[in-house]
């Protein structure tokens, strides 16, 4: 509105620019791991009339002869070799090189990433995220749509894996529409949807269109009503608005636009399925439901109050140090209610959300790269080495051989966490509670008893709730805004959570049991909770269950 003129002609004009040799503007070649022209490359092939046919035959040649250095350069060893393979259709059509027998290699090389139910490896990251939905997802169909010989070759296996996908898909979505925040790059919001869009613009899809338009629409809307789009319009770093606390060093200003992937389901014909069905309900609109996936190392839970979960088991995602790893990827659980807290790139870690241990109680090693032993829909247990000692000069443990052992029982309202080290030295251990976001200006009330603590703040509540533990005792953290930056939550104001340490050493095998729950603080509810030990074995009663945890005391 308020407009007058072509959206599309701005677009156009920077392509001749930036594909122009002679003019100021020029990108340039493509230099090793630059992926620039990629959705150029598509939208020309999908929407000719607007992005390729209004160009003059020498100016088509001009691009295609940029495009053709996309296919020629080196790509990153993950989804970025998708990049490098748009073009190639465009490029054939006219009798130009396309590089498409080394790229058929990279193609088969990244659908051998598979995992199981549907999930991919994200190559040299590693580990499992959204890019599963606008990489793996996005690109197959995409190619699938474009390319004829690429589908006759690889069609099969997309359209298996995408099946399987799509089994665990909707259970990543709360009743709200918001999917669950986890990992890198969550600031491109609704491009969960390219999942859901690019599957049916190929015909592989084998959703339900109602539940299909369900997922997509409600998860649309949960971005629009939460401020996505900043005061000036835009869509800029961050989850609910602007927040660059969420952002990693390669995201630019415009990197949020990638969400424009999210709005595939227009491409779709007016009488398509997806928009002349009967919008179908997803899990959170009902009971619920649970999907283990042992392939990508994870439990999705979506609650009977419309919460969806997230547990990461095993996450062996990559780059050490960068990327907020510990806080978007490590947490022993992911909510789409409560979002976590976020300190920003290079900020210090934080141990909400998770368990951890110190040799001397004054520096701290959290979760970072847990290694799945079990995923089932209500028992999760995993493990993780401990790094060596950087406190202890005078002391040379070079390697200490000590494991973090995590068992995590799901409920319908919170988890318990058991844990335990396997050290031969006595160690400091500790558990942090879901972090909340407290709007500026307001504090959070705390309220504390015996055995249980819970933080609230805003309209949301986190608390935790002794089962059974060595000495220590509860505190709470409210994680100030570093200089420079606006907020220490993903979804804006400051965070707070909750937090249990053990007030001396903790001797090996010795365990640490906590209820934890976060929810809306007008619908937290109080399980009952009953533990004992028989013929050496921790049984826990929770949630209606027996469970059994095998403690080596």
């Amino acid at each position: 509105p308020g407009y007058h003129g072509s959206i599309a002609k701005p677009y156009q004009e920077q392509i001749l620019r930036g594909t122009d040799p002679d003019d100021p503007w020029y990108w340039g070649k493509h230099p090793d791991y630059q992926v620039k022209g990629t959705n150029f490359a598509f939208v020309a092939q999908i929407c000719p009339a607007f992005f390729w046919d209004p160009f003059s035959e020498e100016e088509q040649k001009r691009i295609l002869t940029f495009l053709q250095g996309l296919t020629l350069n080196r790509a990153y060893d993950n989804n970025h070799w998708y990049f490098h393979m748009t073009p190639v259709p465009l490029l054939e059509r006219y009798g130009m090189d396309s590089n498409r027998a080394f790229l058929t290699t990279a193609f088969d090389r990244i659908l051998n990433w598979y995992h199981g139910d549907g999930w991919f490896m994200d190559g040299s990251n590693g580990g499992f995220d959204y890019y599963n939905l606008w990489g793996f997802q996005l690109f197959n169909h995409m190619l699938m749509a474009i390319d004829q010989p690429w589908r006759m070759e690889f069609g099969e296996r997309v359209e298996r894996t995408t099946r399987q996908f799509e089994k665990s898909l909707p259970y990543l979505f709360g009743r709200d529409g918001a999917n669950i925040p986890f990992g890198r790059s969550i600031s491109y919001r609704f491009a969960v949807n390219s999942a859901v869009g690019y599957a049916l613009l190929s015909g592989m899809s084998g959703l339900p269109p109602g539940q299909a338009r369900r997922m997509a629409s409600g998860n649309l809307k949960y971005f629009w009503e939460h401020g996505a789009m900043s005061e000036a319009g835009l869509l800029e770093p961050g989850f609910h608005g602007p927040n660059t606390a969420v952002a990693q060093p390669y995201t630019e200003r415009a990197a949020s636009y990638w969400a424009a992937h999210g709005l595939v389901p227009l491409l779709l014909p007016a009488d398509h399925p997806f928009w002349t069905a009967e919008e179908q309900a997803m899990p959170a609109d009902g009971k619920g439901g649970r999907v283990p996936l042992t392939g990508a190392e994870m439990l999705l839970n979506v609650r009977s109050d419309g919460d969806a979960r997230l547990y990461p088991v095993g996450q062996h995602f990559g780059h050490l140090g960068a990327w907020q790893r510990g806080i978007k990827y490590a947490q022993l659980s992911y909510s789409s209610t409560l979002g976590y807290c976020a300190t920003g790139e290079g900020g210090p870690s934080l141990g909400a959300g998770r368990n951890g241990f110190s040799y001397t109680g004054k520096i701290w090693h959290y979760r970072s790269q847990p290694r799945m032993r079990e995923v089932t829909k209500d028992h999760l247990v995993s493990e993780e080495s401990m790094p060596p000692s950087r406190e202890e000069e005078a002391v040379r443990w070079f390697r200490d051989f000590g494991r973090i052992i995590t068992h995590t029982l799901v409920g319908d309202s919170g988890e318990i966490h058991v844990f335990w080290h396997t050290s031969a030295r006595p160690l400091f251990l500790h558990l942090g509670g879901y972090g909340i976001s407290v709007p500026h200006g307001e504090s959070p009330a705390v309220d504390s008893g015996k055995g249980r603590i819970a933080v609230t703040g805003g309209d949301f509540q986190s608390e935790m709730r002794i089962v059974t533990t060595p000495p220590g005792a509860f505190h709470h953290e409210w994680v100030e805004t570093r200089p420079g930056w606006n907020h220490s939550h993903l979804f804006g104001g400051r965070g707070a959570y909750p937090y249990w340490r053990s007030s001396q050493p903790v001797k090996s095998n010795q365990p640490v049991v906590i209820f934890v729950e976060g929810a809306r603080s007008d619908s937290a509810i109080q399980p009952d909770i009953k533990a004992r030990m028989v013929d050496g074995n921790l049984h826990i009663q929770f949630d209606g269950r027996d469970f059994l945890v095998d403690v080596p005391y």
